[in-house]
């Protein structure tokens, strides 16, 4: 038995086909094609594989400039650069 009023669930199972049958016949007719049963995702549709923000750099640092950055980011150079590029902004 069901938990809504003691419905068996062969029934809710008959009711909801008949309600999606409903719905899809009103949909088709409104759009004026057939609608299948999944229509699928849109082309390009989601977030994106890559976050902008995560841009990879090169840079071409000679030996002061590494050792100044480095410095700076409390001996990570990675952190450096970071500090650097937001004190720059």
């Amino acid at each position: 038995m069901s938990l809504i009023s003691n419905i068996p669930p062969e029934a809710l199972v008959e009711a909801w086909t008949e309600i999606e049958r409903r719905r899809k016949e009103e949909l088709s007719r409104k759009l004026g094609r057939t609608v299948g049963s999944w229509g699928g995702k849109r082309k390009g549709a989601g977030r994106p594989k890559y976050l902008p923000y995560n841009t990879v750099v090169k840079l071409n640092l000679n030996p002061i400039q590494k050792k100044i950055l480095t410095e700076l980011g409390d001996g990570q150079l990675n952190k450096g650069i970071e500090k650097f590029i937001n004190e720059a902004m």
